[in-house]
């Protein structure tokens, strides 16, 4: 598992918050624990890649973890507690999307939280609200602020595949909007066999299971290798960590990236 940041998202946000005078977009940030506290590079990669495009971002510092994991602990008391808090400090009346760059996070924002309150009350009638305005990285960059070619630099080539994250492709049934946005970003894409097939990670699967879950790992990292890629391209931190940490355990030479470093790396020097 990789070290905690030194300094979290949150407390890198007051210098990092973009000024957007006439957005064509107001969005309100959900980070998600992983990319808050351990990996608050994707996240900064993620502003980048929607520099000069139009979108005011928010960070509403009141969000805590998104609640899944006591969610699948059994914990549903804990898990309206944190869903209550996330839906206050995002006040959807003021964004028009809630941006996260974690597929589980989108699924369970999505999916999981107008699941946790009672039919007529006014905490469903919130979640539902909520859990409407809630997309995922990809999909807002590619079918909301439809973002092309245009907005990149020179195509560099490098062979890139790219891993469905399962909460991704399953849990949002979103399978086409990452693969848009490599391709339009100049990758030379180069698609897995094995694209939508879990690597293994699954939240506190890993730990479980370690053996059944580093079986999968091998898997996947095989199928890889297979497409010939240097660059590997997810969207979801738990997948970004599992499948470098197993790259590097196997001596692969592969670049593991987050879409949203992907993409900031590609941007056109005039839109950053």
């Amino acid at each position: 598992l990789p070290a905690i940041a030194e300094v979290p998202f949150r407390d890198r946000w007051p210098v990092l918050r973009p000024r957007v005078e006439r957005p064509r977009w107001r969005v309100a940030l959900f980070s998600g624990c992983v990319q808050d506290f351990v990996h608050p590079e994707q996240l900064e990669a993620g502003l980048k890649s929607m520099e000069g495009l139009g979108v005011r971002v928010e960070f509403p510092m009141g969000q805590i973890c998104c609640g899944l994991p006591a969610q699948m602990m059994g914990e549903k008391e804990a898990a309206r507690r944190v869903a209550i808090q996330n839906m206050a400090a995002m006040a959807t009346e003021r964004c028009d999307y809630i941006v996260t760059l974690c597929a589980s996070c989108a699924s369970h924002l999505t999916h999981g939280y107008p699941k946790l309150f009672t039919e007529g009350t006014e905490e469903k009638r919130l979640a539902q609200a909520f859990s409407a305005k809630v997309i995922s990285f990809s999909r807002f960059l590619s079918e909301v602020v439809k973002i092309g070619p245009e907005h990149f630099g020179p195509a560099v080539g490098v062979k890139t595949t790219y891993h469905a994250p399962c909460h991704l492709c399953r849990g949002l049934e979103e399978h086409e909007a990452p693969k848009a946005l490599i391709k339009a970003a100049g990758m030379d894409f180069a698609p897995a066999a094995e694209e939508e097939t879990c690597c293994g990670f699954g939240g506190t699967y890993s730990s479980k299971f370690p053996t059944i879950s580093a079986q999968i790992l091998e898997l996947k990292l095989a199928d890889i290798e297979r497409t010939g890629a240097a660059v590997l391209v997810t969207e979801c931190p738990g997948c970004v960590m599992q499948l470098r940490g197993g790259a590097k355990r196997a001596g692969m030479p592969l670049k593991v990236l987050h879409l949203a470093e992907a993409l900031a790396e590609a941007r056109a020097p005039a839109d950053k």
